[in-house]
């Protein structure tokens, strides 16, 4: 399968960090146990701080992720992944950190743990998504990703293909033309879809995870900034 549209001929010849393009968001997180509201914002500084983050709070819950990372020849770098996770049913409070001049990562909160750096780039769940969109912009339609786990500090490889050319998504009522990529892991009990919307530079509209036990879902509803 070739994947490669005219429109972003020279952007493909050309790929720059510039290609993924700063955005703040209104995202909806739906699971069995909470449905919320909230924010993603990306930032990608050309000087080398760059994050993700998700910041979402209701009467019962609050959520709020965030990858540091710094983006190298076109390959993400992480350097920390902050989790906060406080609905009523559980609590989850994780920091982990990736020095990759010494070679170790390690991790504090619910689950502690210090680990030598394997010799693959490391990803974390948040900033993988950041590598999948740099290497669908670059034409790839199967590529494998290197994720951490981040309850024992194990590194998996993840792959991903991509399943459909041509789905229709909306953000509201406006209607864009999407990918739909899939993540299947070998041996795994779970499965990821994401549906990307070639009009945005395959910004995710929707991210559904399907587990044994749940489903997540995370949507887009409104772009309130972009560039």
């Amino acid at each position: 399968m070739r994947f490669k549209y005219l429109v972003f001929s020279t952007l493909l010849l050309s790929l720059s960090l510039h290609a993924v393009e700063n955005y703040e968001a209104e995202y909806r997180f739906k699971s069995s146990e909470v449905n919320l509201k909230g924010i993603r914002k990306l930032n990608i500084d050309t000087e080398g701080n760059s994050s993700l983050t998700f910041k979402a709070k209701s009467a019962l819950a609050r959520l709020y992720f965030e990858t540091n990372f710094y983006i190298q020849d076109n390959s993400v770098k992480t350097e920390s992944y902050i989790i906060e996770v406080k609905p009523g049913f559980v609590n989850r409070d994780q920091e982990i950190y990736i020095d990759n001049n010494a070679k170790k990562m390690r991790s504090s909160g619910r689950d502690e743990w210090e680990v030598e750096m394997p010799e693959v780039n490391v990803l974390d769940p948040l900033n993988a998504q950041i590598q999948i969109r740099i290497n669908v912009m670059q034409g790839k339609d199967k590529f494998s990703l290197d994720l951490l786990e981040i309850e024992n500090g194990s590194v998996e490889p993840n792959l991903y293909s991509i399943t459909s050319e041509n789905k229709e998504c909306y953000i509201g009522d406006e209607l864009y033309s999407c990918i739909e990529l899939t993540r299947i892991r070998d041996n795994g009990d779970r499965k990821t879809t994401y549906l990307m919307a070639k009009e945005l530079d395959y910004m995710f509209i929707e991210i559904k995870d399907v587990g044994p036990k749940r489903t997540n879902m995370l949507t887009l509803e409104k772009i309130l900034s972009l560039g």
